[in-house]
């Protein structure tokens, strides 16, 4: 990844956990961050099969991160939203690749 594309990602990760203090209000941002990116239904895939992301959610329990809610024929699933890859321009891939660097992966 270019140092220019790092360093909007640093911008991104800063300008949504502004004023957050501790991890738990620094994912209750990116969380609200990919709320406000959402376009219901969003296109995505995992592991190359096509999905339509309709909700981000942190689920029961905070410690799994963020959870994207995805729909394929009809059925529901919960999956990883680092797991998840995004078309080029969309804005919830933008969010999720600075989710993806706040969390550390090497992705």
């Amino acid at each position: 990844m270019s140092k220019t594309r790092l360093d909007e990602l640093d911008q991104l990760i800063a300008e949504v956990t502004i004023d957050a203090c501790g991890d738990d209000e620094q994912l209750t941002g990116f969380l609200a961050g990919a709320e406000d990116a959402l376009q219901a239904p969003e296109p995505a895939a995992i592991v190359g099969v096509p999905v339509a992301v309709v909700k981000i959610d942190t689920g029961h329990d905070v410690r799994r991160g963020l959870i994207a809610v995805c729909e394929r024929d009809g059925t529901r699933y919960e999956a990883s939203l680092v797991d998840l890859v995004f078309p080029v321009d969309s804005e919830l891939g933008r969010v999720t690749a600075a989710y993806r660097r706040w969390l550390g992966c090497g992705r």
